[in-house]
């Protein structure tokens, strides 16, 4: 990313449920629209009549189980429930796992005419990047109904071989959301502790942001935003959840963090997380929210505006962070490994799970193994 760029694709509309259901059925009127949305959160939301009368304008098919943090043979059982053609438009309405599986089916939509389409297949186009090679793009119209996970307005998503334990990232320009509605109405239902793991993720997008080789001042400033923003606003909203005010601060907060790291990737705390998710079944939030201090701890003396970063958060050093991670947590869940059942003897393979390329390369501070261990085992 250039010093002087600031690249935001697609169009973000702040919207009242009123208004997301006469431009989403206007958008998708006479078209082929493959819609990705659970079940469960047309009920929790009272969506089934805009279904209806989205199936009335539109040739609808509905993929309505997603499952979180989808592996690769989820993406290959929706794929086999595409018809053949084309679609003229993909939207996704629901948290992260929801609007990645978007992305991935709109991805990999050229396999689904294949004969011998199995997941097999699935997993080599995404492990090989073999989608690069048909750029065509499904325009996607991204809803999120959390406010946390960035997915929204970036250009990639993650598919998980849990039982290889690998993580996969599925990345091209074209992924990027064509059209994004931010309706803090969405979000007023989730659980306190879906609340939670979400906006501590993207606190990590937006300080990750902040400290990463790639950022950039633009993004460090969108970065530093969000920050202030969350770290107001998550403890309030997590003891009044109904508060609607509230909500829509940490819609925009997630929104400024999320446009954040769409310019710059993630760095250790992300790349430490998916071994933490995918061997333990830590949220993803969570995951990356343990190890927030302890990378700052290690990144701080390097960073020019170090200043600018503790001002933003709200505190004078990384400790000071984490009594702040502990206190917003309290009542939900303790932010220490053994609480999720991690012991001394799982540290060695997390350790040598811990480096993704693309995310601890892009960290400030080169990260050893031993540095890992030694940030783990003080989490114990």
């Amino acid at each position: 990313m250039s010093s002087r760029q600031l690249s935001i694709k697609g169009t973000i509309l702040w919207s009242s449920p009123q208004e997301f259901f006469g431009e989403s059925i206007s958008l998708a009127k006479g078209k082929k629209v493959l819609l990705v949305m659970n079940a469960t959160t047309a009920e929790r939301l009272s969506l089934n009549r805009w279904v209806e009368e989205l199936a009335g304008q539109a040739s609808l098919t509905w993929i309505d189980r997603t499952g979180s943090n989808p592996d690769y043979k989820d993406v290959f059982r929706n794929l086999k429930s595409c018809p053949a053609g084309p679609f003229d438009l993909v939207m996704a309405l629901g948290g992260g796992s929801v609007i990645d599986m978007a992305k991935s089916l709109a991805a990999l939509s050229y396999l689904v005419d294949q004969e011998k389409l199995d997941h097999f297949l699935v997993l080599q186009s995404i492990s090989r990047k073999e989608y690069l090679q048909f750029p065509d793009s499904v325009p996607i119209y991204a809803v999120p109904t959390t406010a946390g996970t960035g997915s929204e307005v970036t250009s990639w998503a993650t598919v998980w071989d849990w039982e290889g334990k690998r993580k996969y990232s599925i990345e091209a320009p074209w992924l990027c959301p064509a059209g994004t509605w931010i309706i803090p109405e969405f979000t007023a239902t989730m659980p306190q502790r879906l609340t939670l793991a979400t906006g501590l993720d993207a606190l990590c997008h937006a300080v990750e942001a902040y400290w990463a080789k790639s950022s950039n001042l633009m993004a460090q400033e969108l970065a530093k935003t969000a920050i202030r923003l969350i770290v107001k606003y998550l403890p309030k909203v997590l003891a009044e959840g109904a508060h609607l005010s509230y909500r829509k601060k940490m819609c925009l907060g997630s929104l400024f963090a999320g446009l954040a790291f769409a310019q710059t990737h993630t760095t250790a705390c992300h790349s430490i997380s998916y071994p933490l998710t995918m061997t333990f079944g830590i949220e993803h939030g969570l995951a990356c929210a343990l190890t927030l201090a302890r990378v700052m701890e290690m990144n701080l003396p390097l960073l020019e505006e170090k200043g600018d970063l503790l001002e933003a958060l709200g505190v004078q050093s990384p400790a000071e962070l984490q009594e702040w991670l502990d206190q917003t947590a309290a009542g939900i869940v303790r932010l220490r490994l053994g609480a999720f059942g991690i012991r001394e003897k799982d540290l060695s393979d997390l350790v040598t799970l811990s480096f993704t390329q693309g995310r601890m390369d892009n960290n400030p501070v080169d990260v050893s193994p031993e540095d890992v261990q030694r940030m783990l085992r003080s989490l114990l």
